[in-house]
């Protein structure tokens, strides 16, 4: 196994001047003799919008659930907070994941759960608020993103758009002080990617921490501070959208954005 902090790491920034919320060092993460992260370095900061870029099994998605250790890393540090993910005790690290809402592809809402339910449950039975402050805060959060008359609906009535923005709200509902999206469009309908993204937008603009793991370049143009090209495990190149998408410095980002723009 490599060793997991490099003697002179290059460390990705977007240099914000906001606070450092969350440090990556040396991460590699092994699937047996597979290496599919080799060695990331980045930093994120305060209401940073980064988004992760780059072909299929690249390594996006490993490193976006690395992060929240949903993968245990094979080496290397995270740091969120302040706080040691990687070698957190269960307890802590459970604490510490309650402030990273994760929004995968598929949804994961529970089938037989009314919306308002798959919103209160966590809330209640994880932050321990009433079902009258649980329910006050996801109707707000659903008028928020225009579902408020989906509030006693099953999941298998809503469309993959709305089930999806039901996604991002139960975990809003958790006061997350960072967002992760794993491909959140990519299982939808075209016709439905935009009300998703327009969520997503908003969130942005007014203030949340996201890592966006997606194929829309169009959105990562518009609502990103900072773009990441990753590939084969690694970040080959990085900087913010105009710079990134207009002057890529490197050929395989180069070849890959003439394949996808």
């Amino acid at each position: 196994m490599k060793t997991a902090l490099l003697e002179t790491p290059v460390i990705v920034d977007s240099g914000s001047s906001s606070e450092i919320l969350m440090e990556i060092r040396g991460l590699y993460k092994n699937f047996g003799k597979l290496e599919v992260l080799k060695g990331i370095n980045l930093n994120v900061h305060k209401s940073d919008v980064l988004v992760l870029i780059g072909p299929s099994g690249s390594g996006k998605s490993t490193l976006l659930r690395s992060v929240n250790m949903l993968e245990k890393p094979t080496a290397g540090q995270i740091l969120f907070e302040g706080n040691d993910l990687t070698q957190a005790k269960r307890k802590d690290l459970c604490r510490l994941r309650e402030r990273m809402g994760m929004v995968f592809q598929q949804f994961n809402l529970f089938p037989h759960l009314k919306v308002k339910d798959n919103i209160t449950i966590s809330p209640r039975k994880v932050k321990g608020l009433s079902a009258e402050e649980a329910e006050k805060k996801a109707e707000a959060l659903l008028k928020r993103v225009g579902l408020y008359d989906k509030w006693n609906e099953f999941p298998g009535r809503l469309s993959g758009g709305q089930k999806q923005r039901v996604a991002i709200v139960r975990a809003l509902a958790m006061d997350p002080d960072m967002m992760l999206f794993d491909e959140p469009t990519s299982a939808l309908d075209p016709e439905m990617v935009g009300e998703v993204l327009d969520v997503m937008k908003a969130l942005a603009a007014d203030g949340m921490t996201m890592m966006v793991v997606t194929h829309e370049m169009r959105f990562a143009r518009q609502v990103a501070d900072y773009v990441l090209f990753i590939d084969d495990g690694q970040i080959v190149e990085a900087g913010p959208p105009d710079q990134l998408f207009d002057h890529p410095q490197q050929k395989r980002t180069q070849d890959f954005l003439n394949k996808v723009l």
